[in-house]
């Protein structure tokens, strides 16, 4: 059984496949605990992706102080970008 890309579906996949073997319904064997133990790691990893962005998105956000950087389209074939005065305030 694979796991999707989102952790949510991950997890969601090795509950239901984890039910049959609530209250002794079934056992289970080394093989299974071993994919078992696979799954988990994969769905941690995904995990640790979604931090790791997370992460870096909000470092960048404190760096910036919450200005907005990128570019702003202003025409047809014009991009405009965020104008940088030197500090004597001439022409750079």
């Amino acid at each position: 059984m694979n796991c999707s890309e989102l952790v949510s579906g991950c997890l969601v996949d090795i509950r239901e496949e984890l039910k049959p073997h609530v209250h002794g319904g079934k056992f289970f064997t080394s093989e299974d605990v071993g994919n078992l133990v696979c799954r988990l790691n994969t769905a941690i990893s995904l995990a640790e992706e979604i931090e790791e962005e997370k992460r870096m998105l909000e470092r960048r956000e404190r760096l910036s102080g919450g200005r907005q950087h990128g570019l702003a389209l202003v025409g047809a074939n014009v991009v405009a970008f965020p104008a940088h005065t030197p500090a004597g305030g001439g022409r750079a």
